[in-house]
């Protein structure tokens, strides 16, 4: 017999996606991505959720123009060669109210596993809220680096090299099922 399930597909209507990284260690350079696509599987019967979610890299917004090209530019995010920053979940599990979700985050050709605690917060009776935060490395992934005497620029070095990325997806109340729910 199947278990009913629940999807629900994501996009820039229920989900945002910022990132933030610090510049000469004082200034915080913010942004979001526009676009985004995916799905939320929770399937019955206590069994693990599941989500995959695309970004596109084209998207990156900033309120500044010519910041936003350089960070589709060759030397941050390659745009034109990785258009797509994916993320899918291996497995997760519910814990004192948090969800600790295990998965693996493509970017620019590199994946790496990440781990993210997910709150689970009431928007109203109808919505929750399930949001995440967590920190990607810039430099293993070649993000704002240079080869040959572009590397010694002073404006790429002064960018932090830990990226933080906070994830939020506005999911109905009525798709987690009671187990799913945070503990009182």
């Amino acid at each position: 017999m199947d278990t009913p399930r629940a999807v629900l597909a994501v996009d820039e209507g229920n989900a945002r996606v910022r990132f933030s990284v610090r510049w000469f260690g004082v200034v915080t350079v913010r942004g979001t991505f526009d676009r985004i696509t995916g799905t939320l599987e929770v399937p019955g019967n206590g069994h693990e959720p599941n989500v995959s979610v695309a970004v596109d890299s084209t998207s990156v917004r900033t309120g500044i123009g010519l910041r936003d090209r350089h960070l589709r530019g060759l030397r941050f995010l390659d745009s034109a060669r990785h258009p797509v920053i994916e993320f899918a979940s291996d497995r997760a599990s519910r814990h004192n109210g948090v969800w600790d979700v295990k998965g693996r985050l493509r970017l620019r050709g590199l994946e790496r596993n990440v781990p993210l605690s997910v709150r689970d917060e009431p928007v109203s009776a109808a919505e929750r809220k399930l949001s995440a935060e967590f920190t990607v490395p810039r430099r293993p992934h070649a993000i704002g680096s240079a080869r040959g005497i572009r590397r010694l620029n002073p404006l790429l070095w002064a960018i932090g090299n830990e990226v933080t990325l906070q994830v939020e997806l506005l999911v109905p109340a009525t798709m987690l099922a009671p187990e799913h729910a945070p503990a009182r």
